[in-house]
């Protein structure tokens, strides 16, 4: 399970006590704003669903937006470990690519409601939480990067500005969550995998090198 952050101030010191209850309140606020959205959802209702008294839950978070704050780094988190594990992978870039392009649908199609309440309520976000969180999304985003000049550097993908790829791809794949009103009942999560990985292979990899990106 990924720490929630500690950076948000808390009046307990045990911090395994603090992760504990804070993961209560990830998950109970998780289940509420798929009913009534973050506006709606208040703190004594996050009390209630948690099981921590409304007294208690101060102790471990200041403000909503301490939640909100939660809720980007747990799934920025998971989004980075499950990148890494990928990006370890013994294949080829080919393979690792098309790996973190489905990993990342499939962890942000899992999260969906959340990553849509994050970007809804960013601005409710103060300047140095954006700035904390900014960092998990450029590890993300090295990930990418990493795998785009190996292709580069042996010669399996075309040459190109691998922070321009990477940029263009995660946009891609941030659609299924951005645009999910308009794709959903349309478009498969598999669907949207191979079209993703497609789209990216039939641009990046050099003709001569096509067969490898059916392995």
């Amino acid at each position: 399970m990924a720490t929630l952050n500690r950076k948000i101030p808390s009046k307990i010191k045990n911090n395994d006590l603090v992760d504990k209850r804070r993961e209560q309140i990830f998950q109970a606020t998780s289940k509420l704003i798929r009913k009534k959205g973050f506006h709606k959802t208040t703190m004594r209702d996050i009390s209630k669903e948690s099981g921590i008294s409304l007294g208690n839950l101060y102790d471990y978070i200041r403000k909503k937006e301490d939640i909100l704050y939660l809720f980007h780094d747990r799934v920025a988190q998971i989004i980075v470990n499950e990148m890494k594990e990928m990006g370890e992978d013994p294949g080829g870039p080919v393979q690792k690519l098309r790996k973190l392009i489905e990993g990342e649908l499939e962890t942000r199609d899992r999260y969906q409601d959340l990553i849509m309440t994050i970007y809804q309520e960013s601005h409710s976000l103060s300047k140095a939480s954006l700035k904390s969180l900014l960092i998990n999304e450029e590890a993300n985003m090295e990930r990418y990067q990493q795998v785009i000049k190996e292709g580069i550097e042996i010669g399996v993908f075309k040459q190109a500005n691998p922070a321009m790829l990477a940029n263009l791809i995660k946009m891609m794949i941030e659609c299924w969550v951005l645009r999910r009103w308009t794709l959903r009942g349309k478009v498969s999560l598999e669907e949207m995998k191979k079209g993703v990985v497609e789209l990216v292979q039939n641009g990046i990899i050099h003709k001569a090198n096509e067969s490898n990106s059916k392995t």
